[in-house]
């Protein structure tokens, strides 16, 4: 059987594994002497790795500067960031923390080496101002602390702009130069967080998987993805909060769903999460896990009515994701896709993810959330009166 044309973007040079971190001065350019951290929490939540890491800078002379980001990043706190360091000489960026943090450092890189007074506003896709960004930028390495965005292997960051939306800047060179993913920087998150992020990171894996735009080598990452958060989503946020071996394993699924979601794209959950995101205070993986289950439910039902041949492969790569998932595999498809939607809401409860109630969302204030979703490459296209149902339930 002949194979579908495809392409497959680059990716960074990976450093993975516990201890990697420490590793960070050996992954810089040669000659660097200064560097640009763009931090979360890590000072505080991993002070005794971050005293190595700068122990190890001082070793090679390579002085740093800090910036904090506590918040998804915003079109004023880059500008302000980049206006403020753009007449300093960077070698590298360098961002330690979760998906925001990987954001903003990939923005800062990318805008330090634009003319002074420009802002992000300009390059962020479906402004009025926007002009493509020619893709030049500081050399950037990614640190992962979380496990869910896939950022520290994607191309694109998202900044959210006035007006309660979000857009992204993005480029085939933002891919970081290198991503450094150390399991073991994850082990201080709260359970809350490596649940919400976790299940972002399933559900990237999984849309990706099933996408319009999936080809064979992001179905054989995306399942293997999907294999490794099986094994351990569930035990990191319950009895093995400390296992690092299991926080290793999520890591990599994270890191391999930013790989699959930059090659093949994603579905109606991520095209959900945009509006909300911009409408109300919630957290990118709490949209993520809190609609996860709903949506593929719904995706399946759709599926299931029609009789071609791609909506019949679709099935088939859901039911093979319920039999990863459950540890059952029949071979009756309907069934095993029955027990994914089943064992997704099953996670969604254990993982106590929040619904989009507690956030303000209500049935009178989702019609611009409907109106500015997207299926993206889901499988099957829902129209706006299952989308509403969608919302409706997880409220």
């Amino acid at each position: 059987m002949a194979m579908n044309a495809f392409q497959f973007a680059g990716t960074p040079a990976i450093y993975f594994g516990v201890g990697t971190a420490l590793k960070l001065v050996d992954a810089l350019p040669q000659g660097t002497r200064r560097v640009l951290f763009v931090m979360g929490g890590f000072q505080r939540t991993n002070a005794e790795y971050w005293e190595m890491i700068t122990a190890s800078l001082a070793g090679k002379n390579i002085a740093f500067d800090t910036v904090h980001i506590h918040h998804e990043p915003t079109v004023e706190w880059v500008d302000d960031v980049t206006d403020r360091y753009r007449p300093q000489p960077f070698d590298a960026v360098v961002a330690i923390g979760g998906g925001s943090a990987m954001d903003a450092g990939k923005a800062v890189a990318a805008m330090l080496l634009t003319e002074p007074g420009d802002t992000i506003l300009n390059y962020l896709e479906g402004q009025p101002a926007y002009r493509p960004h020619n893709g030049n930028k500081v050399f950037f390495v990614a640190i992962p602390t979380t496990s869910g965005t896939g950022s520290e292997t994607t191309k694109n960051a998202v900044i959210s702009i006035p007006g309660g939306f979000k857009r992204s800047i993005r480029h085939d060179r933002f891919i970081p130069d290198v991503a450094i993913v150390d399991g073991q920087l994850t082990l201080s998150c709260p359970p809350s967080v490596k649940a919400a992020s976790g299940l972002d990171a399933l559900t990237q894996l999984i849309e990706s998987y099933v996408s319009t735009k999936a080809s064979p080598l992001t179905d054989a990452l995306a399942l293997s993805g999907i294999e490794a958060a099986a094994r351990s989503l569930l035990p990191i946020c319950t009895h093995a909060a400390d296992n690092a071996a299991l926080h290793e394993q999520i890591a990599y699924a994270s890191m391999l769903s930013g790989i699959t979601l930059a090659n093949a794209g994603l579905g109606l959950v991520h095209g959900f999460a945009g509006p909300l995101g911009g409408s109300f205070p919630i957290p990118h993986g709490v949209i993520c896990g809190t609609l996860l289950a709903e949506v593929t439910k719904r995706n399946i039902e759709q599926l299931a009515k029609e009789t071609s041949d791609t909506a019949a492969e679709a099935l088939a790569k859901y039911a093979k994701v319920g039999a990863i998932l459950t540890g059952r595999d029949d071979r009756d498809v309907r069934a095993s896709c029955e027990r994914l939607a089943a064992v997704l809401e099953e996670w969604t409860e254990l993982l106590e993810i929040p619904v989009l109630g507690w956030f303000g969302v209500d049935a009178n204030n989702i019609d611009a959330v409907i109106a500015a979703a997207d299926n993206k490459q889901s499988p099957v296209q829902l129209g706006s009166a299952i989308m509403r149902e969608i919302l409706l339930a997880r409220l």
